[in-house]
Parts: structure tokens; C-alpha cells; sequence
């Protein structure tokens, strides 16, 4: 089976971010199409050759209650396609929510520079974000390297997408940590540092996470923000 450039474009965003939704999907390799049609047909010649697996769909509503979007992942050829080492492992054996929460993220951030307002000049997510600074290993769900076009303003960001299943003693330990490579990083390991935004699914998780950190970051206090996932990316400045 021949893959076209877009499906290979489809299975590197599904190798970054593990699993995508449909709708993720979409937006991301399907610009400008009204139609879904396109979709089904390389959805369906993707799962056939075993390239992607469909993993179930997406829970939607308050009450836990109906489905959203059906959710894929790389399948055993699409591993090979890639050339990763080793024998195949399945990544996750069900839908991860907090996956797609990182992808949400970043559809966000797509659609802001669609509309103008931001370049998005890179990107990693995990495993790829995880780094030793400063003697302290950092693992942010994402990192992102930004220009806000308005002011032409380079904007880094760590990002940390909390479900509210993080408790408070883990997210203490990621605070510590960040303040220590704040305390101790030099401009030979990475120049600029990153921000930190951690973003919640809840108002909730919002006001926990604002209680957290209250009085722990000292003078690096400006360096982190919190802020509601949904329609963040509006808010950057």
C-alpha cells in the first residue's frame, strides 16, 4: 500500500501526540474541506492496512454520559512506516483523556494562527519535552515556541494540561522543580527559559491550582500563569 504525503503527515501527528480524535484530525490535515468524505476514505485505507487503530471515542458531557469523536492511534504498519525501533507496543490500550486534552491545546493554538495573530515556529510533546536543567528533570505534556505577530514577540511556554486527577503534593513537586531550574539554569542549556502555564479543565481545578502555588514561586512568580483550557490560546499575550 502506497502512502500519500498527508498520510504520512497523519501518522507523524499521531506518533507526537499518541492518540487524536477525528476532529483533531481533521483540522489539522484537512484545511478547507466542507466536506468530511476525504477523511472517511483515508480513514478507512489507514485502518485496513493497519497503519492506524480506531480506540473508541471520546466521553462527552458533564454527567459522563454520550460520545464524542472517535479517537486513533498508530498501528503496528504506521510503526514501521515511521522506522521506529524495536517491536510494536500498542501506546495505550484505551482512549487517554489527558492525551487529547495536550492535543486540544494545540488545535488551539492552530486556529490562532490561522487567524493571524500568532506563528507557531515549533513544538514537541512528550516524551521530546522531558529535560535535565540545572541537575532537575522537567516533563511538561507540551512545549511550544511562539511569535506573537502583533508585537513580534517570541513567547515560550512549558504547558502542563491538568484534568484536576493531579493531586496537590504532585503538582507541589512540579513547582519545586521549575523554581529550581529558574534558580540554577545557565544560558549554555536553554536560553530563554520557557514560561510556565498550567492549564485546567474546571474552575475548580483553576482555583486549586492558583491555591498550590500561592506563595511558593518567590521571585518567579511572573514566569507561570494559570489558566482555563478552554479558549486560552485568545489569551496569550
Amino acid at each position: 500500500m502506497r502512502l500519500t504525503s498527508r498520510d504520512a503527515s497523519i501518522l507523524d501527528s499521531l506518533d507526537r501526540f499518541g492518540q487524536l480524535s477525528s476532529a483533531h484530525i481533521w483540522q489539522l490535515h484537512f484545511p478547507n474541506l466542507k466536506s468530511k468524505t476525504s477523511w472517511d476514505q483515508v480513514c478507512s485505507r489507514l485502518i485496513a492496512g493497519k497503519y492506524i487503530v480506531r480506540m473508541g471515542r471520546r466521553i462527552v458531557m458533564g454527567d459522563g454520559k454520550g460520545s464524542g469523536a472517535a479517537v486513533y492511534q498508530l498501528g503496528a504498519s504506521g510503526w514501521f512506516f515511521l522506522g521506529k525501533r524495536g517491536k510494536f507496543r500498542p501506546r495505550f490500550t484505551a482512549v487517554s483523556e489527558h492525551r487529547l486534552k495536550v492535543a486540544d491545546a494545540f488545535a488551539q493554538l492552530c486556529e490562532r494562527e490561522d487567524s493571524g495573530a500568532i506563528k507557531i515556529r515549533g513544538y514537541y510533546t512528550e516524551p521530546d519535552t522531558h529535560m535535565k536543567i540545572a541537575g532537575v528533570t522537567v516533563r511538561p505534556d507540551f512545549f511550544a515556541d511562539l511569535e506573537l505577530i502583533e508585537t513580534s514577540e517570541q513567547l515560550r511556554l512549558w504547558i502542563e494540561v491538568d484534568r484536576d486527577k493531579e493531586n496537590r503534593p504532585e503538582i507541589e513537586r512540579k513547582l519545586r522543580d521549575y523554581v529550581a531550574v529558574y534558580n540554577g539554569v545557565t544560558a549554555a542549556e536553554i536560553d530563554p527559559v520557557p514560561e510556565v502555564l498550567f492549564l485546567s479543565d474546571t474552575d475548580l481545578g483553576l482555583m486549586n491550582l492558583k491555591n498550590y502555588m500561592h506563595g511558593k514561586l518567590g521571585e518567579y512568580e511572573h514566569l507561570f500563569t494559570v489558566d482555563h483550557i478552554e479558549g486560552f490560546a485568545n489569551r496569550l499575550t
